[in-house]
């Protein structure tokens, strides 16, 4: 009998979903084109091999044996999908704007940063869904503590959701990102809660931490980040990718901000009506 082989991917959904499947058993170079692909599939659609492998810090060769790993003949392949992927996509307002921009980093900071902004919540807009936001919280009215972990640049995002949270009458914990103890506060995770974690580049080892110990626990994890193969993503019951953007080497917290504040109004109209 000839060996079955699964169909390669036709449409960007499902190369996504193949590329998150073979990700932990790519070597380390292939991983981080992986994840480009999966952060940036409309910038990558367009830009040449030797453009890629400046972005990402891979050799261009790599970008062959990465087609070939996935199952397809050439890097051209995978980019007819992107394109056809961008070509159904309707741009936001926003993006038309910093696209009109020669040099993004050259404005003065107040278009630089709002215009930043508008992208990170435009984008929350437009790739999030209703359905991912009733899981979340569905997990969170089920717990019986909920945890919240944001250290470095996620604290007020951390902060801000569980202000919000526990003014609608839930149980909340949040992680100090200095003061108490690891174990102290790892103590305090049992297997009927649920973990709030929010992290960005450069990810945080403590919320990692935290992570990993709720996990032993058989706690489900509600994730905040950049990447669908961040470290806190990769076994999250579910994943919300924001505030990918960056000018001048500074992210924008506008979308994890809004994100955090639609969770925790949808907790609280979720209690109010129940």
């Amino acid at each position: 009998m000839g060996q079955v082989t699964s169909p390669l991917p036709q449409d960007y959904p499902a190369l996504r979903d193949e590329l998150l499947v073979r990700y932990e058993s790519l070597p380390s170079q292939l991983k981080i084109i992986a994840q480009h692909l999966i952060d940036h599939p409309n910038d990558a659609a367009f830009m040449t091999i030797a453009a890629l492998s400046e972005a990402t810090g891979v050799q261009p060769s790599a970008f062959i044996r990465f087609s070939k790993a996935i199952g397809f003949k050439g890097f051209s392949d995978i980019q007819s999908i992107l394109r056809r992927n961008l070509s159904q996509r309707r741009e936001t307002y926003a993006e038309r704007v910093a696209r009109s921009a020669e040099d993004a980093d050259a404005l003065p900071p107040l278009m630089r940063f709002t215009q930043l902004a508008s992208m990170s919540i435009n984008a929350v807009a437009n790739n999030i869904s209703e359905e991912k936001v009733a899981k979340a919280v569905d997990l969170f009215r089920n717990a019986r503590l909920l945890h919240v972990v944001g250290h470095r640049r996620s604290w007020p995002v951390a902060a801000y959701f569980a202000y919000i949270t526990a003014g609608f009458g839930a149980e909340t914990h949040l992680f100090s990102p200095a003061g108490a103890m690891v174990e102290t506060n790892v103590s305090l995770i049992k297997k009927q809660d649920v973990m709030l974690a929010i992290s960005f580049p450069e990810y945080s080892p403590a919320t990692l931490t935290f992570v990993e110990q709720a996990k032993q626990q058989r706690v489900p994890i509600v994730a905040i980040t950049n990447s669908r193969v961040a470290p806190i993503a990769r076994e999250a019951a579910v994943v919300f990718e924001v505030d990918q953007e960056t000018t001048g080497g500074f992210r924008s917290a506008a979308g994890a901000m809004a994100l955090a504040q639609i969770l925790a109004v949808s907790y609280g109209e979720a209690v109010g009506g129940a």
